[in-house]
């Protein structure tokens, strides 16, 4: 399997269309659906479905986009570490992190990196826990940034210093709006959108509360991945959402952040794989966090 095979074949995939992928690759709609053929010949597998107007993928071609993707990312990501110069760097940075504050911590480091490096760029990738931890154990990103609790066996990581509070967003003008704090028996009441992280790795509420509730006592309309979509659920009256500070600009919503008492405060750790190389890249601005987080060497 090539190369080039699999960037025609990712062609097809996005066009949906063969004419239309041929036209983007600038070769002949009879030599791309001969090399297409020939791939599924080799696999022994039907990658698309045709009709008179579309390409669609199959299910063995949906698995194989995904593969292709990460195989072509990573051939550009080792030509990019190949070609950087350690003097004057270039190359990228390549992060995943879902929604956090903490970022900003990041954010500020790559900016005075910049202003030394100019060609040195940043690449960022944000979804929910599972994908961004997918993301990393596949090499398509050097760092993630998760929130704790994560499980941190099989990779090095930096905790970051600022604690995160966590807490619940809700209309100002619902019945919880004017709470300074959210205690156990104001969440037992709530119609309330948790983490999707957190079905499995849930907040222990009974300890929490002191006995007071279970999740079973939750009033649970739904579960969220990202609080930006589910804001609008919130909005609409919906219910209030599970959440970490800082995260929406709540006035401009006509939400607020409330956070929980007995307090809960979490942290953000920036991980990356044990026993991977780094790109020169990514050591340089690993040196920078670790100088700037700890003043040594990070944890493993």
């Amino acid at each position: 399997m090539e190369l080039r095979t699999l960037s025609y074949f990712l062609a097809v995939a996005r066009a949906q269309n063969m004419t239309e992928a041929a036209n983007v690759l600038h070769v002949t709609q009879p030599t791309l659906s001969r090399q297409i053929a020939d791939l599924e010949d080799e696999l022994g597998k039907k990658l698309f479905t045709r009709t008179s107007r579309s390409t669609v993928l199959t299910e063995d071609g949906m698995h194989l986009r995904q593969r292709a993707e990460e195989i072509l990312a990573l051939v550009e990501q080792t030509e990019d570490e190949i070609k950087s110069d350690a003097i004057d760097l270039t190359g990228s940075v390549r992060i995943g992190a879902g929604e956090t504050h903490a970022l900003h911590l990041l954010a500020e480091l790559f900016a005075d990196l910049h202003s030394r490096y100019p060609r040195l760029t940043v690449e960022l990738f944000t979804g929910n826990a599972d994908t961004v931890e997918e993301k990393l154990a596949h090499g398509l990103i050097d760092f993630a940034v998760m929130i704790e609790p994560f499980p941190l066996e099989d990779y090095n990581f930096i905790r970051l210093p600022e604690p995160i509070r966590a807490g619940i967003v809700t209309r100002v003008d619902s019945k919880w709006g004017q709470l300074p704090a959210v205690h156990p028996e104001d969440l037992a009441e709530m119609p309330l959108f948790l983490s999707s992280r957190q079905k499995t790795e849930s907040l222990d509420f009974s300890a929490w509360s002191g006995g007071k509730i279970t999740p079973e006592k939750l009033h649970i309309v739904g579960h969220h991945d990202l609080i930006g979509n589910v804001s609008h659920f919130v909005q609409a009256g919906v219910g209030c959402a599970y959440a970490i500070d800082q995260l929406l600009q709540t006035q401009a919503m006509g939400l607020k952040f409330i956070p929980f008492e007995p307090a809960i405060t979490l942290s953000a750790v920036v991980v990356w794989k044990k026993y991977r190389l780094l790109s020169k890249s990514a050591e340089v601005f690993l040196k920078e966090l670790t100088e700037r987080v700890q003043g040594e060497k990070p944890s493993d």
